[in-house]
């Protein structure tokens, strides 16, 4: 049978490579093409992350209270039972401030227009006599390079020029957000404070606040954020001592933090000169002070120095934090943060040196690479359970990993690999799958070929018939052939012959099929054939023999058909043996054979060789297994090469052998005559 069968082979190297470089293109892709949809899944996965951490304190960053809040809340509000504070009244707390020795106090305020003369006036006083008070403007940010300077609002443009930042740079800085539109505390109190910073954030996609823009252009100069410039004042850098490397980092050169020693800060940033907000925890994590309490502090000198003893030398972050306030948003730690708290975070992480890292994409694309490698790997080696189960491990090792390296301060993005580990394994599953239906399917018609439909069944249910090793048995092989066919075939044309040779193979292979025997091969115009395996049969032999009866007499039909149609009378020989031989897979890898080999085969196709026309020659052993199954009658001895005595041999009357009951034995009918 030269059909073989094949157990469903792994898939190749070359086949799960080009599927691993499919899903590495997939998965990218998906991210090009729906960024809203994963870059944000992706950045919600690391929000997890700062929540876990923020529940593991041996992970959660370093909090000293350098950085805390004085906030005007609902509180301050009831108690001064005034919702509109004056100008008098924020000079007041810029002036106690001061006097309590606060480090810097970073007013989340901007006081874009003027009230009265006196309240304006007290403002820009108290904030000249503390000497140590920031406060915001804003600008409208955009990536366009193009975008043209406003010739308006002079003194403010004015103001801006005066105090941009004349900082290093170092790669293309043509990324970095264009800033137009300025809108600046008034000119009398900005320039009586310490410094302005634009409090513009960007949030991502899904509308969380997770990055701060650290520097913009405005023109050909730079100005810094708000955070930024109270960071870098507080530590003592000059914009001289800053290095900016758009996408990879600024620098901030023999930055001091007060009582240490000087060293270079160095901050992660993006292209656009984000920063990755390294959050300490949630809103409650750093110290709040009450704005109102702070205000009536210079009514009680004790009041004063507890104060001073809280709020000396610490940087103050004064911001509104009341109910209704718009001056929030979603981040990691917080669904509803007053912003106030993104600026204190800034500024904290750059005074400690916290920062949180984003992996470099080319070391992202190793990494994945590095899994889908690992996928190539293991499923050269591994049948679909055994990789199921590892990549399964895999993917909790990567989640796992990825979720150390956030513990330890770097980012590496979950999803994208998460994914690759998925669709990865799936995909190659998904080949696995429908490869083996179709090579299934391929073997199904193959061995219908050659079995019988319900020993098919059985082969596809239970492969191991066929697989196993070779096995010695005794089983019955029939070998026929057309007498004279060489010569008849020498006239006729070659469509004439296939056409001929089809129709007598199809209904020999379906009188063999009715015996549930099995074809081994079709040699030119002869046919091997035989019993006993897969299946075991105990009646192998009078299988044989009563499937050979009956293609003498489909032959007899087939011959009058066909000299009636004008053809040649075929006749055929048969010759039948049953004894012990090897039988199983035979051949190379490239191609195997279900066959049988031994002597005994060799002896079936000489006693057809050797048998009458039209008639069934049979063997000692055959004939000792069916003689009381069917009539026959002795013949002369026969000489057969490879042997020195000639052996006895039977011819099976065709006539006179019964073949139309099959209550006896399935496909096999009852027997109505004896043996002489």
């Amino acid at each position: 049978m030269k059909a073989a069968f094949i157990s469903p082979s792994l898939v190749g190297v070359r086949t799960t490579s080009l599927l691993a470089a499919g899903v590495f293109l997939f998965v990218h892709g998906l991210f090009w093409a729906f960024p809203a949809v994963f870059v944000s899944w992706n950045s919600q996965i690391v929000d997890r992350m700062f929540a876990l951490r923020s529940t593991l304190p041996a992970f959660a960053p370093t909090y000293d209270s350098t950085v805390v809040h004085v906030d005007l809340s609902d509180r301050t509000i009831a108690a001064l039972r005034n919702f509109y504070l004056t100008r008098a009244q924020y000079a007041q707390v810029v002036e106690n401030l001061g006097a309590m020795g606060a480090a810097a106090q970073v007013w989340d305020y901007i006081f874009p227009g003027y009230t009265s003369p006196e309240e304006d006036q007290k403002l820009v006083d108290a904030v000249a006599e503390a000497g140590n008070a920031y406060f915001g403007m804003k600008f409208t940010l955009s990536t366009d390079p193009s975008i043209a300077l406003p010739d308006h609002e002079l003194d403010h443009i004015r103001y801006l020029d005066s105090t941009a930042w004349a900082v290093k740079v170092e790669g293309d800085d043509g990324e970095l957000y264009r800033a137009t539109g300025p809108l600046i505390t008034i000119p009398e109190i900005a320039r009586a404070s310490r410094g302005l910073g634009y409090l513009n954030l960007k949030f991502d996609r899904d509308g969380v606040f997770r990055k701060a823009p650290l520097l913009v252009r405005y023109g050909d100069r730079y100005h810094p954020s708000f955070a930024f410039r109270v960071a870098c004042d507080y530590l003592g850098v000059t914009p001289d001592r800053i290095i900016l490397a758009p996408g990879r980092s600024i620098t901030l050169q023999g930055a001091r933090r007060p009582g240490r020693e000087p060293q270079d800060v160095v901050i992660p940033i993006d292209r656009h000169a984000n920063m990755f907000i390294n959050w300490a925890g949630p809103w409650e994590t750093m110290l709040h002070y009450d704005f109102g309490d702070v205000l009536r502090a210079s009514e009680d000198r004790d009041e004063l120095e507890l104060f001073s003893e809280e709020l000396g030398g610490k940087i103050v972050v004064v911001a509104e934090v009341t109910t209704g306030s718009g001056d929030v948003g979603p981040v990691p730690t917080d669904n509803n943060l007053p912003l106030s708290g993104l600026h204190a975070n800034v500024i904290y992480s750059i005074i400690s040196n916290q920062f949180i890292r984003e992996l470099g994409s080319e070391w992202v694309i190793l990494i994945e690479l590095g899994i889908l490698t690992m996928l190539v790997l293991l499923s050269a080696r591994l049948a679909s359970i055994g990789l199921s189960l590892s990549m399964t491990g895999v993917l909790v090792g990567y989640l796992l990993f990825s979720t150390a390296s956030f513990l330890l301060g770097t980012v590496i993005p979950p999803l994208p690999g998460a994914l690759m580990i998925v669709f990865g394994m799936l995909s190659i599953l998904g080949y696995r799958f429908f490869d083996e239906q179709k090579n299934k399917e391929a073997l199904r018609r193959s061995f219908e070929a050659y079995f019988p439909p319900a020993v098919v069944r059985r082969i596809m249910a239970n492969p191991e018939l066929i697989t196993a090793g070779g096995q010695k048995k005794e089983l019955t092989i029939l070998f026929s052939d057309i007498k004279s066919f060489t010569s008849y075939s020498s006239t006729m044309k070659p469509d004439d012959i296939q056409r001929l040779l089809n129709e007598y193979f199809g209904a020999m292979v379906d009188i063999v099929f009715k015996y549930e025997g099995t074809v081994d091969k079709f040699i030119g115009d002869g046919l091997m054939v035989f019993f006993g395996d897969p299946e075991p049969q105990a009646d192998h032999a009078v299988r044989a023999v009563r499937a050979a009866v009956e293609m003498q007499k489909k032959t007899r039909e087939l011959k009058k058909k066909w000299e009636a149609e004008g053809w040649f009378p075929v006749r055929i020989r048969i010759g039948i043996n049953t004894g012990p031989v090897v039988v199983g897979n035979m051949g190379s890898q490239r191609r195997l054979s279900y066959t049988v080999l031994g002597a005994d085969v060799n002896l079936a196709q000489r006693l057809e060789a050797n048998a009458p026309v039209e008639g069934i020659m049979i063997s000692q052993r055959t004939f000792e297994l069916v003689k009381d199954h069917v009539r026959t009658r002795p013949l002369e001895p026969v000489r057969v090469k490879g042997l020195e005595e000639p052996i006895k041999v039977w011819e099976v009357l065709v006539e006179e052998t019964p073949i139309h009951d099959h209550r006896t034995t399935p496909g096999v009918p009852e027997e109505q005559s004896r043996s002489e």
